[in-house]
């Protein structure tokens, strides 16, 4: 059993998300802690399938995809938060230095963030311990866990309706990566959908939060990893298409 400290998380106390949180996200339930290196004794466990899980996180990847291809034909949702910022400075500074400017406000609002959660000492230890022996798959295993700890932890316990404005909250918060379209922070509403769909379905199956919160994690980590994988192959090749036309 571990101490009471080491049981729950809390919601963050300082920042933009604790102000977030505390006005527009559902009740705060204090989820039970979960940490890396327990979702992948989870997942060792055969509790879920990895290989079951990228299915699915492909098929969430092309909806994604499609859903973003969609809302840019609506106006305005083209748009960064570094155009519009830009398009600010723009009215008394040179364009140069209005994307210099846009560039900075928007990084420091980032840092002005907060933290997803309120997580104690011991626990951020236990975040820090060598979970598989792939640093990168560590480091969005750990991204991914904070935000399912956030968004998706406790939502057994909510209405349908605040767990479709959990998931607006979480595609909110991917527009604070202040180069994607707000169209994708939209499109990713749906994809946190997504994941708080097989959290519940996990939940159901194992009546465990953490077996749940586990699963959404790991999907929630092959999708980013997926993901990645196709930006760095399309960028590649882009680079190669260039090259060609250039020989």
């Amino acid at each position: 059993m571990y101490p009471p400290d080491l049981m729950v998380v809390h919601r963050p106390r300082k920042g933009a998300m604790a102000w977030l949180f505390n006005r527009v996200m559902p009740t705060d339930n204090r989820p039970t802690f979960v940490w890396p290196r327990l979702v992948v004794a989870i997942e060792d466990t055969r509790h879920f399938d990895r290989r079951e899980l990228s299915v699915i996180a492909v098929v969430l990847i092309v909806m994604t995809i499609a859903t973003i291809k969609v809302l840019l034909f609506i106006p305005g949702l083209d748009s960064s938060v570094v155009d519009l910022l830009t398009r600010g400075f723009a009215t008394f500074l040179p364009l140069t230095w209005a994307t210099g400017a846009a560039w900075v406000a928007g990084a420091v609002g980032v840092f002005l963030i907060g933290d997803f959660t309120n997580y104690t000492k011991k626990q951020k230890s236990l975040h820090g311990l060598k979970t598989t022996r792939c640093g990168v798959y560590d480091t969005l295993l750990l991204f991914a866990l904070l935000e399912e700890q956030a968004f998706r932890s406790g939502s057994e316990k909510w209405s349908w309706r605040e767990r479709a404005r959990a998931s607006m909250c979480f595609g909110l918060l991917h527009i604070t990566n202040i180069w994607y379209s707000l169209a994708a922070g939209v499109a990713l509403s749906a994809t946190g959908f997504g994941f708080l769909l097989v959290y519940l379905w996990y939940y159901r199956k194992y009546r465990s939060q953490v077996v749940a919160t586990a699963a959404a994690t790991t999907l929630h980590t092959l999708y980013n990893v997926i993901a990645l994988s196709l930006i760095a192959v399309a960028a590649v090749a882009y680079l190669v298409i260039n090259i060609a036309k250039m020989l």
